[in-house]
């Protein structure tokens, strides 16, 4: 079983093959650039459609900001299992 900084650093690693994955960003630039438009070509008087686009964006924001924080905490928890594996390193060689 895993360690929970093993986790993470397997949780990072997953997160940056999406965020680096070609398709992915094409399908997210093309998403948000979809539903910008669709939401300042909307008429005035449709506030509750304009609230649904701005919630849209909004998602699309958070599943990238959750990768990115994804990928950000990983890289934290390797350095941390780096280190821990350079004290014990240094405790076996004492």
């Amino acid at each position: 079983m895993m360690s929970t900084f093993e986790q993470r650093v397997h949780a990072a690693s997953r997160a940056r093959e999406v965020l680096e994955n070609e398709a992915y960003q094409q399908a997210f630039a093309d998403i948000e650039n979809e539903v910008t438009e669709k939401w300042k070509n909307s008429p005035a008087r449709d506030a509750e459609g304009r609230e649904k686009l701005w919630m849209y964006l909004a998602m699309l924001k958070k599943l990238k900001s959750q990768l990115d924080t994804t990928l950000e905490t990983g890289k934290l928890a390797q350095l941390e299992v780096e280190h821990k594996q350079g004290l014990m390193h240094r405790l076996k060689n004492w």
